[in-house]
Parts: structure tokens; sequence; C-alpha cells
């Protein structure tokens, strides 16, 4: 008879030392004594899963070579990317260098857009010829970074070291961005009186319907503790009882339109079909045909342009 293996694999992002410390003994303690287990972060992102589960080079922490190898057998029946092992405590810090490699840029282009709208200076325009030299490659700013991972997971690293100091600063200054959305978009409404504002986007990012860690809440919530009624509108994200059905009932008699979320589906609104009561638009992405709305009437302002 063929011979029967049980695995026990953690795919979740964790902090290093989880394994060792806490599950393997919980294993140990339910009476398991012969354990094959890795740590083997995922590497997928949100709609296009199946797709990056089978394509991506994959990591395996063993706990030791046997478990290693063993496992290495298993995700090579359907991993056609390269395989990887190391120990299990290193697999677990590659999955937080990753993510937080990630937060770090994101934070460094919003830090630039913040810099460029004090000095007068089209930030994407910046940016967009900075990456032309071979060896720098800018990523866009934004409203603040969401999702399950890249918001949360540079704290695994930050929460016992005195030394990550990049780290912690990174993670200011993208969790500050939906703060500085507010400041906007108080700017934009501020001779209005009990101003309704209708944001464009519940997922924390294009495409996706996942709503989790998304900026959109932030703005939203700094937005009502100053006095205004928030309207929420994404034609992707179902069940979500805030959401407004229609982009008509969403906007109509608002005072300013700000998009959080770059969804495709956006950049075909008619701005001339909207029933706002004033037309004021924020665009946190620089995703929309910005002459297109001046031309209806708007008064645009754009995340990163002074």
């Amino acid at each position: 008879m063929p011979q029967t293996y049980i695995f026990f694999i953690l795919e979740s992002t964790v902090p290093p030392g989880t394994s060792e410390l806490l599950i393997l003994p919980i294993l140990h303690k339910n009476g398991i004594k012969t354990i094959n287990f890795a740590h083997c972060p995922e590497r997928a992102i949100p709609g296009k899963t199946l797709y990056e589960m089978i394509h991506n080079d994959r990591i395996i922490g063993g706990l030791n070579k046997e478990s290693s190898e063993k496992v290495k057998n298993l995700y090579s029946s359907f991993v056609q990317g390269n395989i990887y092992i190391t120990d299990t405590k290193t697999a677990e810090f590659v999955k937080l260098m990753e993510n937080t490699f990630r937060d770090i840029n994101i934070a460094l282009a919003n830090e630039f857009s913040l810099l460029a709208e004090e000095a007068s200076i089209n930030v994407w325009e910046a940016i967009n010829l900075a990456n032309k030299h071979p060896r720098v490659n800018i990523l866009k700013p934004g409203p603040g970074v969401g999702g399950h991972c890249i918001a949360i997971d540079p704290m695994f690293l930050a929460e016992k070291s005195d030394k990550a100091r990049i780290v912690t600063l990174a993670r200011e200054i993208n969790s500050g961005m939906p703060v500085h959305v507010g400041k906007m978009i108080n700017e934009m409404v501020k001779d209005v009186k009990n101003p309704v504002i209708t944001i464009l986007g519940l997922a924390y990012k294009g495409n996706v319907d996942d709503i989790r860690e998304s900026p959109t809440f932030k703005i939203k919530k700094i937005a009502e503790n100053e006095g205004m009624t928030v309207k929420l509108y994404d034609p992707l994200v179902r069940h979500y009882p805030e959401n407004f059905s229609t982009l008509d009932e969403a906007t109509k008699n608002s005072d300013c339109l700000i998009l959080v979320t770059d969804h495709e589906v956006f950049k075909a609104i008619d701005p001339n079909l909207i029933l706002m009561k004033h037309k004021n638009l924020i665009d946190t992405r620089n995703i929309l045909n910005h002459d297109l709305w001046r031309n209806a009437g708007y008064r645009v302002k754009i995340l990163g342009i002074g």
C-alpha cells in the first residue's frame, strides 16, 4: 500500500518564530509526535489568486530536511514556478520583508506627492520622468494603503523591536494619507453648509471587491467627524449595507465627489449625467479624464498636484 503522510502547512503571514514557539507546541500538546511541518507563505493577489498560486515561485520553510522534501513534493504537484527551501523562521521573515518592501515604496511615493503639492509640482509627471532612469521604479501615490497584508504585516516586524525605524515611518506616512485626503475635502467644501460628499470606491484597490482595511472607511470617519454626510458607491462590492446601489442615488445632491478606488468602471462615468448639487471632484488616483470633468463645470483637485 502507498505510504500516507500527514502534513501541517502554515501559509498565513505570522511574526518570525510563531511556528516554533506557538504552532508546534500546540501540535505536541495534542499528542502529535512525528510532525511534517513547513511554513509556506502564500503569494497571491486578489483577482488572480488561482493563477498566482500555480505560477508564482514558492518558499518552503521546513521544520527539518525531511519535512522540506515532503512538502516540496506536494507543492510540485501544482506549482509551476520555482520552489526554494529554507528554514521555518526565515520563511516567516521573508514574507514580512516582501510586504514591508511594498509598504515602504508606497510610502515614498506618497511622500513625494505631499512634497509636490507644497512645491506646486505635478508628481505624476515627475514620477513618470524619474522612472525613465533604468534603475528607478517609483510606485504611484494614493489615499492610503489597504488590504489584509501590506497595511498590517510590517508591524509584525516593528512591534517587538526598536530597530524598525524605516518600517515604522512608512506606516505613519501611509496611515496619514486618509487624513490628508480629509484636508483636501475640507478645502473643497469649506463654503458649503452641511456638506454631503460621495466617495467612489469601497475596495482597497482597483477592480476587486475586497474592502479589508480600505482607506475609504478612514476617510469616511474623518469626514463624518467634521459634520459631513457621507455617501458610498462601489459597483463591485456586494452586501455592504451603506453602499448605494446606483451612481445616481449616490451622487444626487452631493457637494463633492471623491474617487478613492481606481476601478476601471469609474473611468466611464459621464460627468454631464451626474446630479451633483455642487460640482467638486477630488481624484486621489489620477485615473479620470480631468479635462472632460472641467468642461462639465467641475472644480477638480488631484492628489499630488500643487
